[in-house]
């Protein structure tokens, strides 16, 4: 006879994941169901065979009570979040929150659909996604696209009639069909054209409907269009409007039916994009290939610029500088002034590892903050670009950017941070503040002009030519104050940046124009570069200074002389996960390795430890 399962307590609704159905399925040999009632006799080798409650009994069905909550919550899906204009992929929870409208579960912010005017015309078309892409059209105007040709949807119930509407375009990944519909229980009667063709001046209407065949699952009357053949590279647009010019709100649904084409880099003048072959070829572009990306401007020009590798710099091509893994300063500039060692006449670069592999997901990474040493009574006002040298902050791969986070310190709010606690890693410049309170100063106060973010937001370098940062110099943050480096020797600077950047080998370039006061109020002026990299450093108690710097300053003991601080060396044995106490996220660790690396006896003993430490 089959055991008893514990799965079979919960609901049939409820998705066990695979690891734990396992996992229940041997601690159903000794946890009783409550609705079956006491031990029961069961039949085993052919005997009768009391399962009495074991020892554990009670333990075992606390920790299952709060691993079942705990799996209930965990990974919870995102989807886009529109605080004011501003649209952030975000879960539902973090996004009421932050006083944002939640748009659904898997709504990206492509063609940011937060924007009141987006979607308004052809030309500020939404990019739709495949699956469900939501509306609004009551505060919407007739796009002036003149009205649809009826005579491809007859006896529908179009009825155009210049209606308010709003555009989406979806660009086809592969040769099939779509099937797109207005379906929402909760919308109103809607009217749908399609066209085709690459641009605004260039329809073609291909479909339309007013109304489709009833169903209970939608609106009294919905619109759809099933099974319209589609071309790898074409784009698609999908209009909405309402019978006889109605308005509200809805979802729109567009299904791809087919096999989606590989993609590459497309370069379009020098501009590139990731795209199908075919979708490049329809743009006029020029397909890089199968699987190329759009890192570091492929599409460029052949000029040559300064190249820093492993701390030696080169003059050559962006790309070969790239294909090296080095790091290029720009087109023209060149190897003056030792660009990728460091020092200039007053100022020197240094960095502290505050983290390694600090985000949630696991990515290989480190987390530096850097600093502009200075003298102690000298202040730092602004860092800036210049006409020779164009890129400022590079990385050998990429920098980590968080969704709610920002390019500047003044974008990092610390109350995100027990929701969104990858916000903390997130890659910012500042002078002296690491966050919009001013941390560690009463405020920040930190402007910036003409400068271009967006590459550097979405994780690329930042290149800054002739903008700036700065303070002004009533504001305390730019003042040189302490601060550790990686050596663990106490200097005096200034903060310029906190910087996340991918995988333990990357190597992350800082080099700008910098200009402060001295201790006459006299100003100076000094370019200064340098190229960061990590050595191991590790940091097993969170205090955002190296283990090794803790044991040589006697913050920390480490009395059997292994390294490590002692207080990050638990007594708990089932303490998995490091933090001094075995907890139900020890035991979440464990699942995630049953049965391979432990079985039901390592499983009883984190429960008879349960606990430990806390």
């Amino acid at each position: 006879m089959r055991p008893a399962r514990l799965c079979s307590c919960l609901p049939k609704s409820y998705a066990v994941l695979p690891k734990l159905r396992h996992l229940i399925g041997q601690l159903g040999r000794i946890i009783e169901c409550p609705q079956r009632g006491p031990s029961k006799i069961e039949e085993r080798d052919g005997a009768d065979f009391l399962r009495k409650p074991h020892p554990q009994h009670g333990l075992l069905a606390a920790i299952a009570s709060i691993l079942i909550a705990a799996l209930a919550v965990a990974n919870p899906p995102s989807g886009a979040c529109c605080v004011a204009d501003a649209c952030s992929y975000v879960t539902q929870y973090d996004c009421h929150a932050a006083g944002g409208t939640y748009l659904g579960n898997g709504v990206t912010c492509d063609g940011n659909p937060c924007d009141p005017n987006n979607g308004s015309t052809c030309d500020t078309a939404r990019t739709a996604i495949d699956g469900a892409n939501p509306f609004d059209t009551t505060a919407s105007t007739d796009s002036g696209f003149g009205d649809p040709d009826e005579t491809l949807c007859p006896d529908t119930y179009l009825d155009w009639d210049a209606s308010p509407d709003i555009w989406f375009k979806w660009s086809s990944p592969g040769n099939g069909s779509i099937d797109v519909d207005t379906c929402d229980p909760t919308s109103y009667d809607t009217s749908i054209v399609l066209y085709e063709g690459l641009s605004c001046d260039a329809l073609v209407q291909v479909a339309c409907n007013g109304d489709g065949e009833t169903n209970s699952s939608c609106q009294d009357y919905f619109s759809i269009v099933q099974g319209l053949t589609v071309t790898s590279g074409q784009t698609y647009w999908v209009r909405i409007g309402g019978w006889q010019a109605g308005t509200g709100t809805g979802t729109m649904h567009l299904n791809f039916n087919g096999a989606s084409d590989p993609t590459g880099g497309c370069c379009i003048g020098d501009t590139c994009v990731v795209l199908a072959d075919s979708q490049c070829t329809a743009m006029g572009g020029s397909y890089l290939g199968d699987g190329t990306a759009c890192l570091n401007d492929p599409c460029g020009s052949t000029t040559v610029g300064a190249c820093c590798i492993g701390g030696n710099c080169t003059v050559e091509t962006e790309i070969d500088c790239d294909t090296a893994s080095g790091i290029y300063f720009g087109d023209e500039s060149d190897c003056s002034g030792q660009p990728c060692e460091g020092g200039g006449q007053y100022t020197s670069i240094h960095w502290n590892v505050i983290g390694v592999d600090l985000l949630s997901t696991g990515e290989p990474s480190y987390t530096v903050d850097v600093y502009l040493e200075l003298p102690f009574d000298w202040r730092l006002d602004a860092v800036a670009g210049n006409s020779e040298q164009q890129r400022t902050v590079a990385s050998t791969t990429m920098f980590y950017q968080d969704a709610l986070g920002g390019a500047t310190s003044q974008q990092i709010n610390p109350a995100f941070f027990p929701m969104a606690p990858d916000l903390e890693w997130d890659s910012r410049i500042t002078i002296g503040a690491l966050d919009v309170l001013g941390t560690p100063f009463p405020s920040n106060e930190l402007n910036e002009i003409g400068i271009d973010w967006t590459n550097f937001e979405a994780g690329g370098n930042l290149s800054v030519g002739n903008g700036t940062w700065f303070v002004l110099l009533a504001d305390e943050q730019g003042q040189s104050r302490p601060f550790l480096d990686n050596q663990c020797q106490e200097r005096n600077g200034v903060l310029v940046a906190r910087l996340t950047t991918m995988g333990h080998t990357a190597e992350i370039l800082f080099e700008a124009l910098f200009q402060g006061r001295d201790e006459g109020s006299m100003t100076w002026q000094d370019i200064t570069a340098r190229t960061i990299t990590y050595s191991g450093e590790l940091d097993c108690n969170g205090n955002e200074v190296p283990d090794a710097c803790d044991i040589a300053s006697g913050t920390s003991d480490d009395d059997n002389g292994n390294g490590i601080p002692d207080e990050c060396e638990s007594s708990c044995e089932w303490d998995l996960d490091g933090d001094g106490m075995t907890t139900v996220n020890d035991l979440l660790v464990l699942i995630s390795e049953y049965p391979e690396v432990y079985g039901i006896d390592e499983l009883l003993g984190l429960l008879a430890e349960f606990g430990c430490g806390s």
